[in-house]
């Protein structure tokens, strides 16, 4: 459960959601598109609690935000997130979680800040799903990344949120996410965030150059 009632989040004096009611679902993909400057990245650290908001969340478990201000310490070594994530939560979990990120295939005592864009991401992924959390929040999360690396993200999600019912919420310009992740669309215009119909409407918008 990730629902909204009666949320709004301003940012100074300007407002960029008001009363806002919304419920995303469970167990799929939610894209959330929106021009530069909307209030992307504010909403989801308002998720968070980092920015004030009004109204209220209603949520099964703390979201997980992911972006580009949610970081592991880069001179840790592979091995040394692993044992941690190990000693702090379900260890069978953390191993399966781990294989399936494919990171038994990078040198354990490699560290954060050694690897490529597309390693670091899937060891932020693992970090920060070990303890399986039920409402995820990606920002921007797949950009600048490789077509190998994307894909193996892209897969790895689709799998994680229907294994645990998750709400993830993809913050995102990135067309490539709606065609290799089938889920419903939402755009954030206009001080709310509405759902789109369909994955032609959300590009089409894209393409004209309007909303997003």
């Amino acid at each position: 459960m990730f629902r909204f009632e009666k949320y709004s989040l301003k940012i100074g004096k300007k407002t960029l959601i008001t009363n806002l009611d919304i419920d995303f679902q469970q167990g799929i993909i939610s894209h959330l598109f929106g021009s530069n400057g909307v209030g992307k990245s504010c909403f989801a650290k308002s998720c968070l609690d980092i920015i004030k908001h009004t109204g209220k969340i209603q949520t099964a478990s703390k979201p997980v935000v992911l972006g580009s201000y949610s970081n592991i310490p880069t001179d840790f070594r592979l091995i040394d997130v692993l044992n941690f994530m190990k000693k702090k939560y379900e260890c069978q979990y953390v191993k399966e979680l781990y294989e399936l990120l494919e990171l038994n295939i990078i040198p354990s005592s490699l560290k954060i800040k050694h690897m490529s864009d597309g390693q670091k991401q899937k060891v932020k992924l693992f970090a920060f799903l070990s303890k399986r959390p039920k409402v995820i929040i990606l920002d921007e999360f797949t950009n600048a990344l490789d077509k190998k690396s994307t894909l193996d993200i892209y897969r790895f999600l689709l799998k994680y949120v229907k294994q645990e019912n998750a709400v993830c919420i993809n913050i995102t310009h990135n067309l490539a996410d709606i065609e290799y992740m089938p889920g419903s669309y939402y755009l954030l215009a206009n001080k709310t965030i509405s759902q789109i119909s369909d994955k032609e409407k959300i590009i089409e918008m894209y393409v004209k150059g309007g909303m997003i």
